[in-house]
Order: C-alpha cells, then structure tokens, then sequence
C-alpha cells in the first residue's frame, strides 16, 4: 500500500520572467511564483521549432515568432530571441501593423478566441474584440488603424472588420460557405481570404466578390498580399507535404525547397521575399528566384515542474466505505421512495430513511431507472439476456419482463404519460418508442450526437433531451407525430452541464424543465409544448446533477457530490436523503503456486526461467526457483511451466464509460481476457465512472482495477457528451468540489479550458494529490500539468493542427521540452491499426466472438480490411507510414530521456485489442519488446503514483499477472495469447470469463 509520507511525485511551470501587462499577467494566471523547495527548475534552450509562426515589422525588420504558445522577439537576422507577453496569452496566428506599433494575435486567454493586440516588447496587451464568438486570424488595414478577421458571430464564418482602437464589429462577407484567413490589400480596397479551396477577394466599396486563385489538387490556406500589391503567396497541401506558392501576373507557381511549411501566412519583408517557418526553422524565400535561407534562432524556455505528495490508494483495508457512485436517481411519483444505480445493482431508497433495497441481485449490468407515471412499475436496462434491453419490473412484487429483445442495445428509458408508450435510445443514438402493450417499436428520431435521456411532455406529445447543437449542449424538442424538431436555449449561450443525466426534465404538469447548467440546477417555465414562457430560474449553487420530479411537480431530486438531496421549486434549504450503503473492498483469501516456465517481471529485461510466484490473499509473497515436491494443501496451484508470466497490462488512455451502456458486462471481461488489469479514464461521466470504480472495488463487478475521472473539462463550447462547459470561475469552484468528493484520480482539461483555469486545475489537483492530462505541451508543461495525450492529439485549432507535430513530423523543441520537463506523452497509435495484416485470423479469436458486442466486431472488420487495402478507412485509421513515423516519435522521445505510456483512446479504437496493436507497432517499427513492455507495465504505475503496488512482478507487490502462451520479450505478439489473468490475487481463465456470453 503507498502511503503519502513515502510517495512523492515530480512534475515541470513556466517562469519567464516577463513584463505583466495591464489584462494579463504569470500571477493573474494563477501560475506558481518563484521555486519552492518542492520544484525543480529546468531550463530548455531550443533551436528548432514545431508548427512555429513568424511576423515581421516593417519598420525596423524586428520579428516576433509564436513557439509553442509563447511569443519571443528577436532580431531580424535571427539569433537569441525573448520571451514578451504573458504566459497565458495563448497566442496564435500573429502579424505586424504595418506601422510597426503593434502585433495583433488571435487569442484565447478570455475563454474564446479574441483578437488582441500586444506591443513588440510585450509591456502592453489590449483586448480588440469580446464576447462569446469566435474571432480569428486577424490582418491589418494598410494604415494600422482597423483590422480584418474571421469570426462565427453571425452564425456562419465571415469576413468582419473592426477599428483598431476597439468598438463594434461590421461584417463584410455573407457567403454560403466559410471565408477564413484574411489579407488585407496593400491598396486598401479589397480583403482576400480563404473560401473552401479556393482564394477570393471582396471589394470594400461594392462587395464584388472575385477568384483569386480557383481551386485545384489539395487544401489552400494563409494568403498574404505582397507590398506592391502584384504578389499574392499563399500555401497549398497535398499528399507530398505543404508548399509555398505565389500568384503572379494570374500564374501560380511553386516557391521555395520546403515541403512542411507550417500553416501560417508568409510574411513579406520587401517585395520580392518572404518569411515564414517550416521545416522546424524560419524560412526566408527570394520569390523571384526560389533561393531560401534559414534564419537561425535560440529560445529559451523556463520550467518548473511540481514535486507533490501523491493522494492514497488502500488496496488492502475492508473497511465499510460509503457509497458514492450513485447513477441515475429518479424520485417515485408519490414522492417517498429513490431508485438508483449503485453497486452493479438496482436500489429502492426510502426518502424517510433507512436502509436501501435491492432490487435486483445478479452479475448482470443494469443502468437507466425509470418510474412509470403511476408508480407502479420501474423500467431499466440490463444485459441479462446478452445484450442490454429494457425491462419492466413491477414494483410490488419485484418481478421483471423484457420489452425490447434488438439485437443491438437499448437503454435511456422514460414511460409516458398514460404508461403505454416508453421511449428509448439504440446505440446508434437513434430515439425509439415502443408500444408496451404490443411490443412495437418506431424510430422517431436521429441518429444524433450522443444526445441525453428523453423526458416527455405532461400531454405525450413532445419529447425533450439534450442534444449538440452548435457546439453546446441544448435542449431539442421532439414532436413525436410529425418528427418536427426546435432547439430551446438552456441560457444565453449556455450548455446543459452533460448530454447524460442532467436534462432536461419535465415536470408531470408540464410547466417546467428542470437541468443542470454552469454545474448547478435550473428550472425553465415553458408551455405544454416546451417553449419558453419567461427566463431560466436557478435553483441550487452546490454541484447538482441528474435531476428528477416527484409527481406533484413541487420537489426535485438532485445528485449532490454522491449525495441524494431533494430542493423544492419554491426554492428554500435542500434537504438531505441519508443513504447508508456502504461497500467493502474485494480481498480474496486464496493461496497460489504458480509455476511460471519464464517470469518477465517488468524489471529486467531478460525473464528469469522456472520459478514459482506464491500469492497469497491479493499480493505477491515470495518468488522462488520452482520446486516439484512443495507442499500443496491449502494452495491452488497454477501450471505454467510451458508459458510467460508478465505483469499486468495497464492502458493509460481509456474512456471506460463511453460505451459501458452497450457493452455492459463484456467489458471489463474482454479487456481481462487480453491481460488488461488496470485502466486510467481520461475523461467520462463522473458517476458512472465512479459507480464502475466502486463496483470493481467490491468485487461486484468483474474487471480491471479503474483510475477514474470524471467529464473533462472544457471551455464554454463543448463536443464530447463526456465534457463538463466550464462558464466562469465561480463554476470553476464548484467543480473543483466534485474532483475532491467524488475522488477523482485525475483531472482531464480538454481543448477549449482556458490555460490560467488549467493551471489552477493543476494546482488544486496537486493539493489533493492527483495529477492533471491535457492535449497541450506547452503552455500546460510551464502551469504544473503532468502529461500529455496523444503524440499529437485534437486542440482548440481543430483536428488538422498541434503545435507538437506538423504536416512533416515533430521537431527538436517538442522532444526536448517533453523529455527534459519529464512529460509523458500517452501513444494512443490509432496508425497501429495497420498492424492487423501480420494478425489475419483476430476475427476468429474466441474473445472476439463472445465479448465484443456485433458493432465492436464489425469495427474490428472493418479496421482489418482497411490494413489490407480491402476495404474503405475510418476517419482515425492510419497506415504502416505514419506508424513507422509516430513511432519514430516515440523513439526520439526515450532516446532523449522523455517517457512514452501505452494508452489506446478505446473504445475509439477497438477496446482491449488496440493496446496490443499499440505495443506491436512499436516493436515493429522502432522499440524493443522490453521498451514496449514497459510502457503498459512499470512506466503507467510510476505515472499512476502506484509503483509500490503495481507494474511489476515483485514481492509485495498486488497480484496482477497475465499468463501468456510464447515469450513476449521476444516476440510482442505472444503478449495477446493469454491464457489466463490473476487480478488482485484471483485467477481468470479466458473462457471463464467468456463463458456468460459464449456461444
């Protein structure tokens, strides 16, 4: 067991010494001051640059490059460069004024992207723009006295233009499609600008609009009009990298040797040449005769990593511990009684108090309570019959009949009003009623988005849930007749907390919609249709979720941090409902004799040979060099003398709960059956999450050891249904209550978390000892994050651009700031995918058939035929080049001291087979089996603050071992042959566990 007092854990903050500007300063970020004795400081000098952005000025050539998030002037020629501005200005896309005063950068310090402009030294920074849209890539008029930008505000994307002294924004193009990146004409007259694949240009006087450069083969961006108005550069991307080009005399023609010019305008410093960075260095171009140069630079980065006392895991103690994962409550009609989800099993909690029922007592998943109109019956889903369907149990005599039998699954159940009609959801987030009487059942809508659980109208002709739209989580209203749809704002440009249990809610009169937004409980008065009849009322201030009515209309249910209150709507004192279920951790008595022909114990890289691993309860006791006569009463003895023992396979990047509705009880069996004892959530709906941790704990559940979270959190624009919209700093703090009390073992900051948000995340994490992920390096490495995702992951920009990797690849900064600021980066290799053609039979392997739902199997198949080049490649699927070249990545990063951990982003890739997928390519194209090895064993358990307890094989230690036909120090592939796991000290064969869904 680790204990606090012997646990510390080092992390790396930014502390340039900056010049503060008025609006945003290191200490109004929330970033740590001077080192303590616990940080390490880290100075990290590059000279190369990943995705850098360059201007210059014109009036003395002066440069400001944007590194990584950080702005650094240097001298026209190149050389040491300086940090200027903030730290947490989070910068993008910067240009000069033309008269060389300012730098106009498009910004997201203030939650979404504004322009802002600061001066070349960095003393002073003012915000042009404000309010909830998004404004980017910003250009100067030629008199510096009005700027050009894209922005959302208007709904679609258009060119606006604003004074540079500040005020209200007029637009200047209302096309069909988006125009994006503008460039001012050197005369004045004109913006040209990016529409699809094409250049065009918008007269200011008229509104003409003219093709610059039509479309052609790939993707054109970042125009930029030459002084003399006769050259206009641009980029074009294609298969063979990201060029320069120039539009001259209506003729377009290649410019320039480099092939990975980073996607950001091409600055001129005189007519006939240009500035710009690819290749990892600042280029300079002659346009007249192709030749380039590199202008040299060196910048330096300060870090500070945090060395905090890391929270504690008790592996052992059976003590009680109370309940907290409490999933998707639901007040009775007549007020007195709760169900809820807890523990792998259905509850019935008296309001009155007392002990808890259960209502329903087997292996089996059940989630999703819901309590008809007379209070008579209670619908759930349950994987019972194999995959999860809706059932109906009647109240009073605690019988239970099936009502859907699809051959997918159903879950999100909520009755009509009359009780004849139930609606659900499949999981191809399609919307269904069904005919209780006659078992009939009608698609009425979707598929969508991930939306949340329908609620009815008190009349049964409207459905409402919440759905994505625009990039919030809003409510729609489902005409269930006619299938007409309308979007109700929850608040002004504000989100419902989660697409999941949050509603919205209607009250049985049909007055009200209840829902959690900015984390706490709102009512919205509404007429019987769901149109809003006056504003959204708060209701409660302390993190309320999952809300539900009692059927008078007068109270609500609300889940509090794990706590069940109810508030009536006249508002007044929440009242408590006691809870008193409490759960003890698993501890199995048994005493093992394995026989291990080859331990590799996650230490050394060779295995030892013939030995016994004696276990006792849940830990390692002794290893021994095997003994045929050892006494054998009392111990159970495990033959694998022909075989590998390992340590058990830890996956670092997982969203367990994305799925669990579909996957039911598979789940947790199938990643066991592939050697997976242990998971780490980077993101998922906290009280699922949470209820999935307890009931592993409890042995209630069967499958791996669980480091949960809960939702991600983001900035006011949301996408994942497992992203919490964080609004302002007063829901900051209520959050911050539900990652104390809800005992989360990470904090997940998403793309759009404003970066002085993220370092107080980080700060606030630490107290508690837990470490905080993000998809950032930088500016997250200077504001005390603890590690990355993904090589290269989605961002606040989008999909097709990080700063850490480029069109070409990854450069000398990203490797050296992540290994010498001791940042792990997960692997997530969705490109190891291709290594499925040296595994051609994987469809026939038994856990596939019995444990993956048909959906997993069909995306397995369909993964397979696109390594083969048989078939058609999903959106994430990559090919043999781009694993070779992500591992590359991988073996810069060791060879330069970085870390690297095995992490899978399932179940966006195939649950449980893509860890192996993930090791396979790394022994394939670059890492030994031992390195590959470590980085799903030892290296997670440092990560995780576990080490004394996990990752390796060692006395002591907890017993989680993976059995496995072959040698895979040897050969990586011989890891996925398991033939039986040992969790927490109990065995599992792999067809026990796929034996409730085999055959």
């Amino acid at each position: 067991m680790s204990s606090p007092n012997q646990r510390r854990f080092g992390g790396v903050v930014l502390v340039c010494a900056l010049a503060g500007s008025p609006l945003l300063t290191t200490s109004a970020a929330g970033a740590p001051g001077p080192a303590s004795p616990d940080s390490t400081i880290v100075e990290v000098t590059v000279t190369e640059g990943t995705n850098l952005a360059v201007t210059t000025s014109p009036a003395d050539g002066t440069m400001v490059m944007d590194l990584q998030g950080q702005l650094f002037s240097l001298p026209r020629a190149g050389g040491k460069a300086t940090a200027i501005g903030a730290d947490n200005l989070d910068p993008y896309w910067p240009t000069f004024a033309p008269d060389g005063s300012q730098v106009a950068v498009q910004s997201y310090a203030y939650g979404s992207f504004d322009i802002v402009a600061i001066s070349p030294d960095g003393k002073t920074t003012r915000q042009i723009t404000k309010g909830d849209a998004d404004d980017t890539y910003p250009t100067w008029s030629p008199d510096s006295k009005q700027l050009a930008f894209t922005s959302d505000r208007a709904g679609g994307e258009d060119i606006w233009v604003v004074d540079a002294a500040g005020g209200e924004p007029r637009q200047v193009t209302k096309g069909a499609g988006s125009e994006e990146q503008p460039t001012w004409a050197p005369d004045g007259k004109s913006i040209a600008y990016v529409q699809g694949a094409t250049v065009e240009s918008v007269d200011l006087a008229t509104g003409a609009v003219r093709t610059l450069v039509p479309g052609g083969q790939g993707f054109t961006s970042a125009p930029s009009w030459s002084p003399d108005g006769k050259r206009l550069a641009f980029l074009r991307s294609g298969q063979a990298g990201r060029t320069l080009s120039v539009l001259e005399d209506g003729i377009v023609r290649q410019v320039g040797k480099y092939t990975d010019v980073f996607p950001f305008p091409p600055r001129w410093t005189s007519p006939d040449e240009v500035v710009y960075g690819a290749n990892g260095k600042i280029a300079a171009t002659t346009v007249s005769t192709g030749v380039d140069r590199a202008i040299p630079f060196t910048a330096t980065f300060t870090l500070r990593r945090d060395n905090y006392l890391r929270k504690e895991h008790d592996f052992d103690s059976r003590r009680p511990q109370q309940v907290r994962g409490i999933v998707g409550p639901a007040l009775s009609p007549d007020g007195k009684s709760v169900v809820f989800k807890a523990l792998n099993d259905l509850w019935l909690q008296p309001v009155a108090g007392g002990a808890p029922k259960r209502l329903t007592d087997d292996q089996f998943y059940e989630v999703d309570p819901s309590w008809s109109r007379d209070g008579k019956q209670i619908s759930y889903t349950s994987d019972k019959a194999g995959s999860p369907d809706v059932y109906a149990l009647d109240v009073a005599s605690g019988q239970s009949r099936q009502l859907t039998k699809a051959p997918g699954g159903e879950v999100a159940s909520a009755w009509s009003p009359d009780g004849r009609t139930i609606a659900y959801q499949d999981q191809n987030a399609q919307t269904f009623t069904l005919d209780v009487a006659t078992g009939a059942a009608t698609r009425v809508l979707g598929p969508l988005n991930v939306p949340g659980r329908p609620s009815w109208s008190a009349d049964g002709k409207t459905l409402a849930f919440t759905s994505s739209v625009a990039e919030r989580n809003q409510i729609l209203l489902l005409d269930v007749a006619s299938g007409t749809t309308r979007t109700v704002e929850p608040g002004p440009f504000g989100s419902v907390s989660t697409r999941g249990d949050d509603g919205p809610v209607w009250s049985p009169d049909g007055r009200w919609l209840a829902y959690s937004m900015n984390g706490v409980l709102w009512v919205l008065p509404v007429d019987a249709k769901g149109a809003p009849t006056g504003p959204p009322q708060q209701l409660t201030t302390e993190a309320s979720d999952a809300p539900s009515w009692s059927g008078d209309s007068k109270t609500l249910l609300y889940l509090n941090n794990g706590r069940l209150r109810t508030i009536t709507l006249d508002g007044g004192k929440p009242r408590d409902i006691a809870v008193r279920l409490t759960y003890a951790q698993d501890k199995p008595e048994t005493k093992l004799v394995i026989h291990a022909g080859r331990l590799w114990d996650g230490v050394r890289e060779e295995p030892y040979t013939n030995v016994d691993i004696l276990v006792v309860g849940n830990r390692i006791q002794r290893i021994e060099p095997h003994k045929d006569n050892r006494p054998r009463p009392g111990w159970t003895f495990i033959d694998a003398s022909k075989q590998t023992v390992t340590p058990g396979l830890v996956d670092m990047h997982n969203h367990q709960e994305m799925k669990s509705k579909f996957m039911g009880d598979r789940q947790g069996r199938l990643l066991l059956s592939y050697g997976i004892t242990t998971t780490r959530s980077t993101g998922d709906p906290a009280y699922r999450a949470l209820e999935d941790k307890e009931s592993l704990k409890a042995g209630n559940r069967i499958g791996p050891r669980f480091f949960a979270t809960g939702e991600m959190l983001e900035g006011s624009r949301v996408g994942w249904e497992f992203a919490r919209p964080v609004r302002d700093e007063q829901q900051l703090a209520v959050e911050q209550t539900r990652i104390r009390e809800l005992d989360y073992d990470l904090i997940k900051t998403y793309q759009r978390f404003r970066v002085d948000w993220q370092a107080k995340a980080a700060a606030y994490g630490h107290k508690l000892g837990i470490p905080t992920t993000s998809h950032y390096l930088y500016p997250a490495i200077g504001h005390a994050v603890d590690m990355k995702e993904h090589l290269a992951g989605p961002t606040k920009w989008g999909f097709g651009f990080a700063r850490e990797s480029s069109f070409g690849g990854t450069y000398d900064d990203v490797v050296q700031l992540a290994a010498r600021g001791r940042m792990p980066f997960s692997s997530t290799l969705f490109s190891a995918g291709s290594t499925l053609v040296d595994d051609q039979q994987i469809m026939s392997d038994p856990r596939v058939r019995a444990l993956m739902t048909p959906q997993d199997q069909a995306f397995l198949n369909q993964k397979l035929k696109c390594a083969l080049g048989q078939g058609p490649c999903g959106f994430l699927d990559g090919n043999a080049a781009q694993a070779r070249r992500d591992v590359g990545l991988i073996r810069r990063l060791i060879d330069a001291g970085g870390t690297v951990l095995a992490g899978t982003d399932a179940p966006l890739d195939i649950i449980a087979v893509s860890l192996h997928l993930n090791l396979r390519a790394m022994a394939k194209y670059g890492l030994t089996p031992y390195e590959a090895l470590r980085s799903a064993t030892i290296l997670p358990a440092q990560q995780l603050g576990v080490e004394d307890d996990l990752g390796s094989v060692t006395p002591g230690k907890l017993a989680d071992l993976v059995i496995t036909g072959g040698d895979p120090t040897k050969d990586i592939a011989a890891l996925a042959d398991v033939r039986s796991v040992i969790k927490n000290g109990r065995p599992y064969t792999v067809a026990e566990l796929a034996k409730p869904f085999a055959g």
